[in-house]
């Protein structure tokens, strides 16, 4: 395989910043809650992305000291330094504190520091975004919080018989951060990708589960799609079923006989072939006869049960991941775009190609000449035999010692072409 030279550094500008909000008196409520926002996205989940994707900073402390205002939010299209991002999203922790704060006195600091916010996210609404989370049920409703955040719907915020945890607070965050990126308000839809032949001894377990997944989704702001309940009387049930496994979401649920299915094997490389994030959660009760080169090569999540009962954190952890994975996605896009075509790469991969989707992109993009062609996927790199096919189908397609697959950090540490992402952990 030849090296690929280059002495031009790009530097591309930050994705993504998100700002945790709060005042200093709801620190005991709000830390936590900032800690695992900060956790989560400088976590692995995002760590394979060009540096700068995604960086979170916190807002709470006074800039000059007790009582006095945060620290102000580089928003895009304020002057600089620092330079901003291409997208800001604040996130205000709403507590009892902050409640009793403005409430005080209307020449609070705090009152014109949210009101510089508002007034820069409304300027931009297109690269700036505002939302909320309630540290305490009130604080939205309280009279001077109502302006702000009342009329906007919460984070995790859901009817009184489910309790917003972290699990549905990271889950709401990263869609929304998803469609506020992508620029679509529509929820991300789910393709439920599942088998309908079932065996004896799994059938009632098979059905316990599906029946599961569907409640968590349907308990989720997410959408579903759900073959013999989303198709219509009427509709060609087969280009139905290739349409929308070929956007939004996937998510594989891998029981007995899953794996040996036709159409499995379709909806997975439909959602593949188009870069839909697959995940999968296995659930295999007796195991299955055969597997498929076709339905590896994603994310999975192991399901657990005990007795007729299956565990509801194994999906939701599942559902996280998957919407993490289009939030991921969305991230990639961008930095795609703000590169353009200064760092010469011929395909950026949202996915580690595989022989699937690679043989397709060669098929579709017929790369002649001898000039080197570079793939771009997220981090980590393919291992030497993972390699080692690759370089055989780029054999057979005729690129021999010409295609190059690397990753954010290879490509950096070939060429200085690309940053490696910082490590920053929340700053103030």
């Amino acid at each position: 395989m030849i090296r690929i030279t280059s002495t031009v550094p790009v530097m591309l500008p930050p994705v993504l910043e998100i700002y945790v909000v709060w005042h200093p008196d709801d620190e005991a409520n709000a830390r936590p809650i900032a800690q695992s926002i900060i956790d989560h996205y400088h976590g692995d989940q995002f760590s394979g992305l060009i540096g700068g994707a995604v960086e979170v900073y916190v807002r709470s402390a006074g800039w000059h000291g007790t009582g006095s205002e945060p620290r102000p939010i580089p928003f895009p299209g304020n002057p600089g330094p620092p330079q901003p991002a291409a997208f800001v999203a604040v996130i205000a922790l709403l507590g009892n504190g902050l409640a009793r704060s403005l409430l005080k006195d209307a020449s609070d600091p705090w009152h014109s520091w949210l009101a510089a916010v508002k007034q820069s996210v409304d300027a931009m609404p297109t690269k700036n975004c505002l939302h909320a989370y309630a540290l305490d049920p009130a604080a939205p409703t309280s009279v001077p919080l109502a302006p702000l955040f009342a009329a906007h719907q919460l984070l995790a915020a859901k009817d009184p018989l489910h309790s917003p945890n972290e699990t549905m607070l990271l889950r709401d965050l990263s869609q929304t951060l998803a469609q506020f990126l992508e620029g679509n308000c529509q929820p991300i839809q789910v393709f439920v990708s599942h088998t309908k032949h079932m065996d004896d001894l799994s059938e009632t377990a098979t059905k316990a589960f599906i029946s599961l997944v569907r409640e968590e989704i349907s308990q989720s702001r997410l959408a579903e799609f759900f073959d013999s309940h989303s198709i219509q009387a009427g509709e060609k049930w087969a280009k139905v079923l290739e349409v929308n496994a070929a956007q939004g979401a996937m998510l594989s649920l891998r029981t007995d006989r899953y794996a040996g299915r036709e159409w499995c094997h379709r909806e997975v490389v439909t959602a593949k072939i188009h870069g839909v994030p697959v995940v999968a959660i296995d659930a295999l009760m007796h195991g299955d006869s055969r597997g498929s080169f076709v339905m590896d090569h994603m994310p999975r999540v192991p399901a657990s049960r005990s007795g007729v009962n299956w565990d509801r954190q194994a999906i939701r952890k599942a559902l996280v991941l998957l919407v993490d994975e289009c939030l991921k996605r969305a991230l990639w896009r961008q930095q795609e775009r703000l590169a353009g075509t200064a760092v010469g790469v011929a395909w950026w991969a949202p996915h580690a190609p595989e022989p699937l989707t690679l043989a397709k992109w060669l098929k579709g993009n017929k790369p002649g000449g001898r000039s080197p062609i570079i793939v771009l996927h997220p981090d980590p790199p393919l291992t030497p035999c993972e390699r080692e096919i690759i370089d055989n189908i780029a054999t057979l397609a005729g690129c021999k010692d010409r295609l190059e697959v690397l990753t954010p950090r290879t490509f950096a540490a070939r060429s200085n072409a690309v940053p490696v992402r910082r490590k920053g952990r929340g700053r103030a």
